[in-house]
């Protein structure tokens, strides 16, 4: 079978990853992991498989910053096409505010930071056995180790995952991951890391996503009921493969990263519901068949940095070279016209003979050049800037001749700046403006020129704000920001385009830290007023609200454990709060706004002086009801109320 753990195993060994797991190894320490009481902002983190904060990989601040390309990787630039194997990384960090000043060449809407999963400095085997979760029934389980670097300095980090599972729409699949590290320190400081991770999902049924029809929410459905079609599966493959090096050359410090990042659609479907009435009949229904797509990028940064440490002032000069080549096949997929239907009652239907056409290609290359330089001095003043110069091409060959194949060939100039002042002991005040150019979103499969992506767009970011240490271990952030970009979506003959301009302003708030010995808080709030200008607003074409964004969202998170926090016993609070937001391109209905709150506990002893952690979780506690909507304005419910089980055990 074409994806799976073994056909991983099979090319992690050209890193020389098959290794035996001698006496000398045991793993990684999962059993420790908490993101709240891990997280320093309430900006955004993941920890393991657990996850708090404002925001997250796929929406910061009103945008998604991976597809936006603003993604690093242990600090340094790549081009991420897809997620990342969870067994190749420990975890990430959206750097917003003032987090993000510490990052030569930020980027508008903010950066997702990714850490490897890497050796550490003792041995260790951590295994984790689940079931339950967000899906209605399911069970999986992963094995981790880490050999830290011996006498020969080579040391191994990695591991595998399982999981199979009935979703919250009733639908079965299986998923696996893979993952490992080899980092050498041939001197003492040289550090070179080959690192590789794949993600595979078989099985994964299309769910059907709604599209409503006036100004109505679509009813209220039974959640769990299985409303997809059997042959409309989704069979990807995903992985990530690429080195690190950090090293140092007559007192200038060497970084440097090469990645290649790939996603195989072997097949992909999209169920779409369109002019979905409140009382639950679908006026066309239609399912959109992918076979064959590829995406692929070979990306990667190298830096120069110096250092210069005064007694007063401390400074640092980054030159830095990064560039891309991605490409994309896409295109010739099959539309499956299957009449009016009704979303109260699955309709099954038979598996038709699924004929692609020819396939559309899409290459990408860029190269920026740029310098940064950032001032910290003892006083409580940081200074940072930058300014690079790209070189961008993009080239769309059309399978059809009637087509034309676009080129589109640019050289612009982007630039960030900032700074910080410390006013009194806690208390700091930011600001900082920057400039960018970045991927707009894929055209979705309700447009007429589903999968196109258009050319990279300008960007521009201004922020500021204060930090404000009200304990020794307790942080409140509050600041102010203003994001404006292209507006793209469907115009009036669907075909996905710019439409005018999006200014996304906002306001956020973070409280993280100890509010107490043993009791833990992240909390934050964000208040957005995204509106679109142009010509399509002004003709009413569109309304002035862009699709899907929220205007509010709110989080708690609190974790309390006994005994001043050294007791076995621990409790967890999640508290997601989110206003309603635009669910069609007109803005004539909202999805209404909802509270979901989830329950947990961590139970901690040792058998055999071996480390154990029995996690237990009610998701959606109370069993809300509630509306995701996308960016083009596709409805799903989120999922019901569910249990989680999981045992961790360090070896």
């Amino acid at each position: 079978m074409q994806g799976t753990i073994f056909e991983a195993a099979a090319k992690l060994s050209l890193f020389g990853l098959a290794i035996s797991l001698g006496p000398e190894i045991a793993f990684a320490q999962r059993a420790a992991d908490n993101v709240t009481t891990q997280s320093s902002d309430a900006f955004g983190r993941t920890v393991g498989t657990e996850k708090s904060g404002l925001y997250s990989s796929d929406d910061v601040r009103g945008f998604d910053p991976v597809e936006a390309g603003n993604v690093r990787l242990e600090g340094l630039y790549f081009d991420l096409v897809d997620k990342i194997s969870p067994r190749l990384v420990d975890g990430s960090s959206i750097r917003v505010g003032p987090a993000a000043l510490q990052f030569p060449f930020p980027a508008p809407t903010g950066l997702v930071d990714y850490a490897l999963n890497k050796p550490g400095n003792a041995a260790g085997l951590s295994v984790t056995l689940e079931t339950g979760g967000s899906s209605i029934r399911g069970y999986g389980g992963s094995a981790e180790f880490k050999k830290p670097p011996g006498g020969s300095g080579i040391g191994l980090a990695g591991g595998l995952g399982w999981r199979q599972a009935v979703t919250s729409e009733g639908s079965r699949y299986h998923y696996e991951s893979a993952g490992g590290t080899i980092s050498w320190h041939p001197a003492r400081d040289t550090e070179i890391l080959l690192f590789g991770g794949g993600l595979f999902v078989r099985g994964d049924k299309a769910r059907p996503t709604i599209y409503v029809s006036g100004s109505l929410a679509p009813p209220r459905l039974e959640r769990g009921l299985y409303l997809s079609q059997d042959w409309a599966r989704r069979d990807t493959d995903t992985w990530l493969i690429g080195t690190n090096l950090k090293t140092s050359l007559r007192g200038i410090q060497i970084e440097a990263g090469l990645i290649w990042s790939e996603k195989d659609n072997h097949s992909t479907f999209s169920d779409i519901l369109s002019d979905v009435t409140s009382n639950g009949s679908a006026g066309r229904h239609r399912i959109v068949a992918n076979l064959g797509d590829r995406d692929a990028s070979l990306s990667g940064e190298i830096r120069a940095v110096k250092r210069w440490a005064g007694s007063r002032i401390d400074q640092r000069l980054v030159a830095s070279v990064r560039g891309r080549s991605r490409q994309r096949r896409f295109g010739g997929s099959m539309a499956l016209d299957l009449g009016a239907t009704s979303l109260l009652e699955r309709q099954a239907f038979p598996e038709p003979d699924i004929v692609i056409g020819p396939k559309n290609t899409d290459h990408t290359n860029q190269l920026s050049l740029g310098i940064a330089y950032s001032l910290v001095s003892r006083s409580g003043i940081t200074l940072t800037a930058g300014v690079s110069k790209s070189y961008y091409r993009k080239e769309v060959s059309y399978a059809d001749p009637s087509l034309a194949d676009p080129v589109v060939s640019e050289s612009p100039v982007t630039w960030n700046f900032g700074g910080a002042y410390r006013i009194v002991s806690g208390v700091t005040v930011y600001a900082a403006a920057t400039s960018g150019r970045e991927e707009a979103l894929i055209a979705p499969d309700t447009a007429t020129n589903r999968s196109e992506i258009p050319a990279a767009i300008h960007t521009r970011q201004i922020e500021a704000g204060v930090s404000v240490k009200l304990a020794p271990k307790l942080t409140l952030i509050a600041g102010a920001f203003s994001i404006t970009k292209p507006y793209f979506g469907l115009d009036a003959s669907l075909k996905y385009r710019e439409l005018g301009d999006l200014d996304n302003r906002g306001i956020e708030f973070s409280l993280a830290g100890r509010l107490a010995p043993g009791l833990a808080v992240v909390a934050g709030t964000m208040f957005l007023d995204p509106r679109v200008s142009g010509e399509a607003v002004s003709e009413g074409r569109i309304g002035a609200r862009p699709v899907g964004q929220l205007r509010r969202r709110s989080v708690l998170n609190l974790d309390w454990r006994s005994k001043a926090g050294a007791g076995p016993l621990s409790f967890d609070l999640a508290i997601e709060s989110l206003s309603g937001r635009a669910g069609n391109a007109a803005n004539s209905v909202n999805s209404p706004p909802r509270t979901v709150v989830n329950l947990g506990g961590r139970y901690r002893f040792t058998v055999s002086d071996k480390n154990l952690v029995v996690r237990a979780q009610a998701l959606n506690a109370f069993n809300v009801y509630g509306w995701n909507v996308s960016s083009s304005g596709g409805w799903t419910y989120i999922p019901a109320r569910s249990l989680s089980l999981q045992v961790v055990a360090d070896f």
